[in-house]
């Protein structure tokens, strides 16, 4: 019998009149409600220099959210690689699965998750030591393992070493380009749809058919990120995603909006440009609103579509009770609780 699996992606969005400190403080309070909820993980992403968001840290976010809760798993969507040697990353993850085993994620995001100034300030100014990200993931992988690293790597343990669950490793995608060398190194497979890219469905299928087991995986396994607002009707949900809407359509256009009320939302028009990207959005799935129903026949049809074992959901709504029910909207369609 097939189980769709439920997550949340958390950019830890900070809310307009909203400090970092209160916005930290909400999200460990929804990442107990939901685990109530009975969804199966919780992933915090890393983004720097961007005053909206306060995912800068998600190993500390995963962390701190594991002594918080007893079941979920908790993880990272993603550790943007690039900015940091595998040996650490990897004894980040052994620690944080020892303190919470078979609980720990990692997201291995081969993206910089910043601008060119961010990427040379975590750099220190030095330019990257690997010009292929899969071989840092190789790397990475085989620390995680306790297996032997290529090259000087090998010459060290990621320490500790023989630990009771091994920590769970996820290859972060956007475009389909990683999808099969994901299934090559026997990785799950986490597709961000809300990056407000074209997915093709052969995309999925070439990495469930290519897939070799693994030490992490005996099965090929397929996640997708979405932005998904459920709520009581569909004008409902037009209502409260419409705050959402303008942040993503303001990155789109070089602007930075901050998440708003969405009374005040109401005020800002669309110009045409605007408009018709947030219509492709909505076309394309990239963003998904509505009543229960109506979300619930979308989804299945992309559960079809695409194979999707588990779906991410990303939803900064404005209002902390409205954003727990749209989660809890969501658990109770895919009979969670």
């Amino acid at each position: 019998m097939f189980i769709l699996e439920l997550g949340v992606h958390d950019l830890v969005t900070i809310n307009k009149g909203e400090t970092a400190e209160q916005a930290l403080k909400r999200t460990m309070r929804f990442v107990k409600n939901i685990e109530d909820l009975n969804y199966k993980r919780y992933w915090f992403a890393e983004h720097h220099n961007m005053p909206n968001l306060a995912s800068v840290s998600p190993e500390l976010l995963a962390a701190y959210a594991a002594g918080q809760t007893d079941r979920i798993h908790l993880g990272t969507g993603g550790t943007m690689i690039m900015h940091y040697s595998p040996l650490k990353i990897a004894e980040n993850f052994k620690v944080l699965t020892a303190l919470a085993p078979g609980r720990i994620d990692i997201g291995l995001g081969r993206a910089p998750g910043s601008g060119p100034d961010e990427i040379k300030a975590l750099a220190e100014g030095r330019a990257q030591t690997f010009t292929d990200m899969y071989d840092k993931i190789d790397v990475i992988t085989d620390y995680l393992a306790d297996q032997p690293a290529p090259g000087f790597y090998g010459k060290v343990r990621a320490m500790p070493q023989n630990l009771s669950t091994l920590t769970e490793p996820w290859m972060l995608g956007s475009s389909g380009q990683s999808a099969l060398v994901t299934a090559q190194m026997g990785l799950g497979y986490s597709f961000a749809k809300f990056f407000g890219i074209e997915t093709d469905p052969d995309v999925f299928k070439l990495y469930r058919d290519r897939f070799e087991p693994s030490v992490f995986f005996d099965a090929p396994k397929v996640m997708v990120s979405y932005m998904i607002i459920v709520a009581d009707t569909d004008e409902e949900a037009d209502y409260l995603a419409r705050p959402i809407e303008l942040m993503q359509m303001g990155i789109r256009t070089g602007q930075r909006l901050p998440n708003m009320d969405p009374e005040e939302a109401k005020a800002y028009q669309f110009g045409p440009a605007a408009q018709a990207l947030l219509e492709e959005y909505w076309a394309k799935r990239f963003i998904i609103k509505g009543s229960k129903e109506t979300v619930k026949a979308i989804l299945d049809d992309e559960i079809s579509t695409l194979g999707i074992d588990e779906i991410l959901v990303y939803a900064p709504i404005f209002d902390e009770e409205k954003r727990l029910r749209s989660y809890r909207y969501l658990a109770e369609m895919f009979d969670k609780i």
